[in-house]
């Protein structure tokens, strides 16, 4: 073995103590034949270095993490929301037995409702919406062939009736099931749907008193920009109003109460205003029910959660105040639900009607999910705090 050599002639590995062997084109090359003078063993070399900085790789965010990052801002929390759909729908094509259905409705009361270390601060997995939206399928199915195959009147009452419900009332229970804490019982829930619905209605009535819309709105029937954002605020003050209440008089403490409060006060408005909309709308009612009736999943029913939600994110133990409605926290969210709602009723023309309703339904609920994450991170938080305290 010559007294040069870098290698072993036998195993063929590096010989302790090889220096550096110059190449022919004049870069140095290590004991392991790679040459020092490229681009990564400079930046190694560099790293080692007392003193040496090396810049930091670039890397960008997506739109949706910069938008949820500056949306969980305002709801105390930091970061982009990343929410898998496939894991948090993967119940949803499962067998469930009627006892689980059972435990999921039962929940909310003094004996059913958890203490804190029971919860988890994981994403739910909801599915018993989803048989509650195809026994309304099925309803509709079965009263549309009343009507149109066996020619039977008597079917446009219920069609109107399932038509109206269907999805704000399956959606409902999305929240319901996505509710961790699980100390808001079905029958307030329920009661919420109706009486607060019903009340919002009221409410947003009373409001359009004030209200005057422009003539081109009248003569045209195409709502101006003007007009769809009056409406906007006309509406989404309705049903906050009623959130509010219920609220108050509940006392909840929780980001994901407020959200299942104010779905229920959307979801009983989106219904009984959408029952109206068919029943006026004659020969084209069924068109207009099932128009209507899909589009509501990102109507009503998410606007005023994102509300609800909102609330309390100011107001989380403490009493309810009118006062906490004048925070920017609170005032960021609901000016996105007046905007949604305005986009959605405005006649835009530039863009196809049902993918502007798809862009609007995508970017209602990721404001909502930015919701349910501070929701799901208020779990840790308190988890935490209890552990101190002990």
């Amino acid at each position: 073995m010559a007294p040069t050599a870098k290698f072993c002639p036998a195993c063929g590995h590096a010989l302790p103590g090889a220096q550096q062997a110059t190449s022919s084109t004049g870069t140095s090359a290590n004991a392991t034949g790679e040459p020092t003078g490229t681009a990564s063993n400079q930046s190694a070399s560099a790293q080692s270095q007392p003193g040496t900085q090396v810049p930091p790789r670039q890397h960008r965010e997506s739109l949706y993490d910069n938008a949820t990052s500056r949306l969980s801002h305002y709801t105390g929390e930091d970061g982009a929301v990343k929410v898998n759909l496939a894991a948090m729908f993967s119940q949803v094509l499962r067998h469930h037995s009627k006892s689980e259905a059972e435990s999921i409705f039962i929940a909310g009361t003094e004996t059913t409702t958890p203490t804190l270390d029971q919860i988890s601060g994981d994403w739910a997995k909801p599915w018993l919406f989803s048989r509650i939206l195809v026994g309304f399928l099925i309803a509709f199915v079965a009263l549309l062939y009343m009507l149109v195959g066996l020619r039977n009147p008597n079917a446009i009452p219920g069609l109107i009736l399932v038509g109206a419900f269907a999805v704000p009332f399956s959606g409902l229970v999305f929240f319901f099931e996505a509710n961790a804490f699980k100390d808001v019982s079905l029958f307030e829930v329920v009661k919420i749907f109706f009486i607060g619905g019903i009340l919002s209605l009221i409410v947003t009535l009373f409001l359009y008193e004030f209200v005057s819309f422009s003539q081109t709105s009248q003569l045209t029937g195409m709502l101006t920009l003007g007009d769809s954002l009056s409406i906007g605020i006309v509406e989404e003050l309705g049903k906050l109003l009623i959130t509010s209440y219920f609220i108050s008089r509940l006392n909840v403490q929780h980001i994901l109460d407020g959200l299942l409060i104010g779905a229920a006060v959307g979801a009983g408005f989106a219904a009984f205003e959408t029952a109206g909309y068919i029943y006026r709308a004659g020969g084209q009612l069924v068109d207009v029910a099932i128009i209507r009736g899909w589009s509501a999943i990102g109507g009503h029913l998410v606007w005023a959660a994102i509300a609800g939600g909102a609330i309390m994110v100011v107001k989380r133990t403490k009493p309810f105040q009118v006062s906490q409605l004048l925070d920017t926290r609170f005032l960021v969210f609901f000016l996105l639900a007046i905007l949604f709602h305005a986009a959605w009723d405005w006649d835009i023309g530039l863009i196809g009607p049902y993918f502007k309703l798809l862009v609007l339904i995508v970017l209602a609920w990721i404001v909502v999910f930015v919701l349910m994450n501070a929701g799901l991170k208020e779990i840790g938080h308190l988890q935490q705090a209890a552990k101190r305290e002990s």
